[in-house]
């Protein structure tokens, strides 16, 4: 996997007897910056075959490069896709699964979903607990972009590619009207601010902000903080499980800002359809994800 050092941020692996996985991450070129968070090329050969997905703040676009995988969205219905063939997700309430057959690879990109709700340039209410094709929300310029990354010979290439088809559909798109753009950012980056507080600084009515964020990130104000807290629970459950010098689970679910453990517990059951404790136990080394139930043991 070639890909110039200058974009490279990190690579991260697991190199087991049975299961193994090189992820790289890569910086977005300048164009895209504050548009797309990154990419990741990764490849695995696992002894599993699924992993659930759970919800976050983050929207995804993922181009498969190897044999057939399967996505089954947080609302159920499954897509396949062979090499080639990509698919975007909107906001989830609830846990996605990825299946394949042992071995993967691909490109996954990293952006938000007001920037997924610039790319597609429609209302992200439709996208909620949803996976959709690619080449169905970007038609044949999805399609391009799925050949284009199957045909590259190496990492180089397949960053190459992405940056000129998102560049080039960036550009084509009207960016979020100025005010809707600066009521998601302070919704995002200033979590001490009253969402009731936002409104009102902007102008708005409570209606009027819950209807303008519904429409860029598919789901309203309150939902988007929640998964939000969700999304840096997992975070630093990722880092290891809580010790006592750090207050344990009750230290954690504060820092996080839950009223209390038993709050905490509440919400990752609602997302994740787990108990903290077994997040933990299901969770895999070296960044791998989560595997769903049935396998006890990587190796």
């Amino acid at each position: 996997m070639t890909v110039p050092s200058s974009r490279l941020l990190s690579i991260r692996r697991h190199d087991g007897l049975r299961d193994a996985w090189h992820v790289a991450s890569l910086a977005p070129p300048p164009a895209l910056s504050g548009l797309v968070d990154g990419y990741a090329d990764y490849r695995e050969r696992t002894s599993f075959t699924t992993r659930r997905e759970l919800p976050h703040a983050q929207a995804v676009l993922i181009v498969n490069l190897a044999e057939p995988i399967g996505i089954v969205g947080g609302d159920g219905r499954p897509i396949t896709l062979r090499a080639g063939e990509g698919f975007v997700a909107g906001a989830h309430l609830a846990p996605a699964l990825s299946r394949s057959g042992g071995t993967q690879a691909g490109m996954h990109v990293f952006l938000s979903l007001s920037s997924l709700r610039r790319l597609l340039g429609c209302p992200l209410t439709d996208l909620v607990d949803r996976v959709v094709p690619l080449d169905a929300v970007l038609g044949p310029a999805g399609t391009r972009l799925g050949q284009a990354l199957a045909e590259a010979s190496d990492g180089t290439g397949r960053m190459a590619a992405l940056d000129d088809a998102l560049t080039r559909r960036f550009a084509a798109m009207p960016a979020l009207p100025g005010a809707q753009a600066h009521a998601l950012a302070l919704l995002r980056d200033r979590p001490d601010l009253d969402i009731a507080d936002i409104a009102r600084d902007i102008g708005w009515s409570a209606k009027h902000f819950a209807n303008r964020v519904k429409d860029a990130l598919g789901v309203g104000p309150r939902t988007y903080r929640r998964l939000m807290r969700f999304e840096a629970l997992t975070k630093r459950l990722g880092t290891g499980p809580p010790d006592e010098g750090s207050g344990g689970w009750a230290g954690i679910a504060i820092d996080a800002g839950y009223c209390d453990q038993s709050h905490m517990i509440r919400e990752f059951r609602e997302f994740a359809g787990l108990t903290p404790g077994q997040y933990l136990a299901r969770s895999l080394p070296d960044g791998g994800g989560l595997v769903e139930a049935g396998v006890v043991e990587v190796i």
